[in-house]
């Protein structure tokens, strides 16, 4: 069964029109929180694309894909695969993929979306570069989406493995900017049902859930990445009477997989949240109240930053434990940057916890497409009852080299623990100048959609996950993507910011609503702007 999905992506990418465009990406990389290490070949030409890696995890593995269009509006995949599988209630973008390898097509006729699959579950790493997929179990997957009307949409999930899942969603959005959802079905034999708000106003926000889950629920008994589910009552509420002033309120309920031993299986958070801006300064504060476990904590929050010149920024952190009494603590942390140059900060950490100070350093430099950036960050996790606070250098660095772009990055996990991953690609072009979609060598026919995602710095940002006409792909190392359609059909953009797989949170700071494809020699790379934002919210 591990065998006959290489085959197939193989044969798959090599029944494809011979042409003399190609555009080959090698990558290579690995995540210490998996202990998981691979590299992969992916390779886009004349219609399809396919994709070869080789990997260690629990032992070596080796998986292809492949992916080929069909009378230009069918697409059909086979071999490791990667099955959405996310509700329309899944307001707080709780949502989740399936490992699979197998064979599968998706189709669009008129308001109608169909997605079939067949095949075997399978476990991998949950990265990118990781290409390898062992399977498991026989498996079967169907999705289907009907837009009604411009207010109105169904869809549904169908997966049958040892355990089975079947869910039905609708939306309804009333006016613009408000949606109304539903969920009903079962999940791995196990109930679920799902009310869901959201509304986006000018002056204020909101996301609200009502979440029932059975005991023994999972969206499906296939492996996925690591997820927390909502249930119960879920609500944010954000006001922002005027610009830079905010105030929120909320209340999440979480459900964490079983992967991280030692941790309370459910988790509550309450929180009170508000930002302003006096005196040239800006302010970020909060209380917040979780419960994991049966073991309540009270914790809050006080941030200042403020510019003392035109090269010195001073930030002021004050965290703060009220209970449990015997795990009472506030600890106070300075931050001061330094502007060197428009391309070198410096950056002082002084903290003090437990009758203790420490002095961090840290910074960040800009060479064009390198970059090496040590910063504070600081969240604050549900799940840890006595020490929620988790102060972290978090370490991002990118070197790109004669086309070749190397990255390392740290995350943390919910139980407090830092892990790193780091990985490496580059480019290769048959037929195609490097500069530019055509050439003389030959053309790749259809029409694309490219761009870049980028920060405020400018600094490209790998691992960005965008919805591109109902299909989710990932940024490059130096924050491309592109994608190739076989008309110029405007396709729908989503910045999806909780697929990132680059650590920490964003926000989106610039994005069109819409992409169009051109011809390859007529094509203008569209620009995405995001921006890091610093949380000491619930991680």
């Amino acid at each position: 069964m591990r065998c006959r999905p290489i085959v197939l992506s193989l044969a798959l990418a090599l029944s494809a029109p011979a042409v003399s465009a190609q555009v080959f990406q090698v990558q290579g990389g690995g995540s210490s929180l998996f202990a998981g290490y691979g590299g992969l070949v992916n390779l886009w030409g004349n219609g399809y694309e396919a994709s070869l890696g080789v990997g260690y995890l629990d032992g070596l593995r080796i998986g292809a894909s492949g992916r080929r269009l069909i009378g230009g509006r069918d697409t059909l995949r086979v071999g490791n695969d990667l099955l959405p599988l996310t509700f329309d209630t899944d307001v707080f973008a709780t949502g989740a993929t399936i490992f699979a390898q197998g064979a599968s097509i998706q189709r669009r006729r008129g308001r109608t979306q169909t997605w079939i699959f067949g095949g075997a579950s399978a476990t991998a790493l949950a990265a990118p570069y990781f290409g390898s997929q062992r399977a498991m179990h026989a498996m079967a997957y169907a999705r289907a989406k009907h837009d009604y009307s411009r207010t109105l949409s169904f869809s549904a999930h169908a997966i049958t493995t040892d355990r089975q899942t079947v869910m039905a969603s609708a939306t309804w959005k009333p006016s613009q900017g408000v949606a109304t959802s539903s969920t009903l079905g079962i999940g791995a034999n196990s109930p679920y049902g799902a009310l869901a708000l959201e509304a986006n106003r000018p002056h204020f926000d909101v996301k609200a859930s009502l979440v029932g889950i059975g005991q023994h629920f999972r969206r499906t008994s296939a492996p996925m990445p690591l997820q927390t589910e909502l249930e119960r009552d879920n609500l944010l509420v954000n006001w922002k009477p005027a610009d830079g002033w905010s105030l929120g309120v909320g209340r999440q309920h979480f459900r964490q997989d079983s992967a991280f031993a030692g941790l309370p299986q459910r988790a509550g958070l309450t929180q009170i949240t508000g930002t302003g801006r006096a005196a040239g300064a800006s302010f970020s504060g909060g209380w917040l109240f979780s419960e994991a476990g049966r073991r309540p904590n009270i914790s809050s929050y006080l941030t200042a930053r403020r510019e003392l010149s035109s090269w010195l920024q001073s930030e002021l952190y004050l965290l703060k434990v009220w209970q449990p009494t015997q795990a009472r603590s506030t600890t106070p942390v300075l931050l001061l940057r330094e502007a060197i140059s428009p391309r070198l900060s410096l950056l002082q950490v002084i903290s003090r916890d437990q009758g203790r100070t420490s002095v961090n350093f840290g910074g960040t430099i800009n060479a064009g497409l390198s970059s090496l950036s040590v910063e504070y960050q600081v969240a604050h996790s549900p799940y840890l009852a006595a020490d929620p606070f988790v102060q972290t250098m978090g370490v991002n660095a990118r070197l790109h080299i004669r086309g070749v772009s190397l990255s390392i990055g740290s995350f943390v996990t919910p139980d407090g623990r830092v892990h790193y991953s780091a990985q490496g690609n580059t480019f290769m072009y048959r037929g195609l100048s490097a500069g530019r979609s055509g050439g003389d060598g030959g053309n790749v026919k259809g029409y694309v959609a490219s761009g870049r995602v980028i920060d405020e710095s400018g600094a490209p940002v790998d691992g960005a996950a965008l919805e591109i006409g109902g299909e989710v792909i990932y940024t490059d190392s130096q924050g491309r993507f592109f994608v190739r359609r076989p008309s110029t059909k405007p396709l729908t953009l989503r910045v999806v910011l909780d697929d990132f797989l680059v650590p920490g949170s964003f926000e989106v700071v610039e994005a069109p609503a819409t992409l169009v494809p051109s011809k390859d020699d007529r094509v203008t790379p569209v620009r995405i702007v995001v921006r890091r934002v610093n949380q000491t919210s619930g991680t």
